[in-house]
């Protein structure tokens, strides 16, 4: 037992320098995404349909890394499209449950900056966590009765895995999990109420990554 706590000190105290993962890089990534949305007039307590999104996603990446010992610091940014979902038309108690047409929500377009930490567990592999502002041009409601196109702003967390095949070329592979907070999807009959909606998704990317 001493040998081997020894000698993962010595593994957590080492640099893993013979790969240099500074610098800026860029690239694409493809995926997947899903989530849900419950719609209502959350002021008066009244809740409607959920709606379940998901779709495929591609986007666009960029990192600026900084790299000290097997310690890798740094942020990104991402823009990729978002995910999309219909519940059907069906009777209800209520305008908001769906009663006058399909209730829908689309995050057309996603903007993510985050900050990282990443461990190299080799020198060409590296595990690390990421967190950081969400921003979703979000479409939704209830279509023929209301609906609104807005921005909507919140947070998103993941962690990943990348690994270097050449000096300036990397793969990756990362889980998110995205809250654009309370959505507005358009007015109600009464003045002053909104139709809201309110959830969250996940995505899973795989992306590659050219220094430059």
């Amino acid at each position: 037992m001493k040998y081997a706590m020894t000698a993962l000190a010595m593994l957590l105290a080492s640099p893993l320098s013979a790969q240099d993962w500074s610098g800026q890089w860029g690239g694409f990534a493809l995926g997947y995404g899903a989530g849900s949305y419950e719609q209502g007039n959350f002021e008066a307590d009244e809740t409607g349909e959920d709606v379940d999104l998901d779709g495929f996603l591609v986007g666009l990446h960029y990192e600026r890394n900084f790299q000290r010992g097997n310690h890798v610091l740094g942020f990104d940014l991402g823009l990729s499209k978002g995910v999309r979902g219909t519940s059907p038309q069906e009777p209800g108690p209520t305008y908001w449950a769906c009663e006058l047409g399909e209730c829908f929500v689309n995050v057309e377009a996603l903007f993510t900056l985050r900050g990282r930490y990443g461990w190299l567990v080799t020198p060409e592999t590296m595990i690390y966590g990421a967190g950081g502002l969400a921003a979703g041009k979000v479409d939704g409601g209830i279509y023929n009765f209301t609906r609104n196109s807005s921005t909507a702003v919140g947070y998103t967390i993941g962690a990943g895995l990348a690994h270097m095949i050449q000096p300036d070329l990397m793969l990756y592979a990362e889980v998110n999990h995205v809250d654009l907070g309370t959505l507005d999807l358009g007015p109600l009959g009464t003045p002053g109420d909104t139709l809201d909606g309110r959830g969250d998704f996940s995505t899973v990317l795989i992306g590659v990554n050219f220094r430059f």
